[in-house]
Order: structure tokens, then sequence, then C-alpha cells
């Protein structure tokens, strides 16, 4: 197995590649013998080579909107703390659910153990809508989800939790992590 053949282009970014974690058709879980479990879109790794990159894309926009379609019994307050009840059980599932997939190729392929650094990760949300609700959700949500993740694993282990602007994303990816051909 190569990591090559996961290879994508990143749907936010121009012209930067990684590799797809949970592509119907290409699986990663599927090639690590899991089912279809929670995970990021895309890992890659740091230009230092010293942390693996989970990045996961979401409009916010959308979830801020069909969230309180789903929950509009539930008045502002309470549907604001609900909604971020689920946004940061669902990162902590997707990373949980990533670290396993990497752990199982790691055990199953050397190729894949020697690519990926052991024990560092960085977790990028990618949001792709930059709406006034998801502006005030995002400035809350940041730390909210940088301390939740970050008091689910070691602060050695996870060293970066950041929420990114598609908007950012290019120039994000440039200074930080390696090119994938």
């Amino acid at each position: 197995m190569r990591l090559s053949q996961f290879a994508e282009d990143i749907e936010s970014a121009s012209g930067f590649k990684a590799y797809r974690m949970d592509n119907t058709a290409n699986d990663m879980r599927h090639a690590a013998g899991l089912g279809t479990c929670e995970c990021c879109d895309y890992v890659t790794v740091s230009k230092d080579r010293q942390s693996v990159v989970l990045i996961e894309e979401t409009d916010l926009g959308w979830t801020i909107v069909d969230f309180k379609q789903r929950h509009a019994y539930l008045n502002d307050e309470d549907q604001t703390a609900l909604l971020y009840e689920n946004v940061l059980r669902e990162h902590r599932l997707k990373l949980y659910g990533s670290m396993l997939v990497l752990c199982r190729l790691s055990s199953l392929w050397a190729r894949v153990k020697a690519f990926l650094p052991e024990n560092q990760f960085h977790y990028w949300l990618i949001t792709t809508t930059d709406s006034s609700d998801s502006s005030v959700l995002l400035d809350h949500l940041r730390d909210k989800l940088r301390n939740f993740l970050k008091s689910t694993l070691k602060k050695e282990m996870l060293t970066e939790v950041d929420i990114i602007p598609s908007t950012e994303l290019d120039r994000k990816l440039s200074d930080d992590v390696i090119q994938i051909d």
C-alpha cells in the first residue's frame, strides 16, 4: 500500500494536495481494516516533519442554519449551548477516528509508519463560510475547541488546534506543511 493512492486536491485550497482519509471511492479507513468510523477529511505532515496535520473542512454557516432548524423548539441560549456541545463532540470523534486509522495503517505498512511522525498532531478545522453567524460562532468556538481537544490528549501530543477560514488556507498550507505531488 502506498499513501500516494490517497493523494487528492484539498477542496478549499488551490493546488495543494493531502492524503484523503474519508473518500468513499478510495477509503483510507477501509485500507486500515476499519468500517466507516468518523475521521478527518485529510492528513499530511508539517514541513519540519515533526507533526501529523489533520485537516477537517466544514461549512460552518450551513451547520448553524441546519442545527437551528432542527432545534427550533429550544430558546437561543439552549440552542447555542447544545450547538457547542455537538460541534466539540463531533471533532473529538474525528480526531480519535483519524488517529485510529493512522495507527492501524502504521501497524500494517512500514512505509506509512516511516512517513508519519510519532506522537505530535495538529488539528485544523477549515471553515468554508464567512457568514456573520459563523464569524461570531468562530470567535467563541476557537478557544472552546482548543481547550476541549487539548484536554482530550496531552498538550505535548496535540500541539496545535486551529480554526482557519478557507480564505487563509493556502497561506497556512504554504507556510506549514509539505507539498505532496
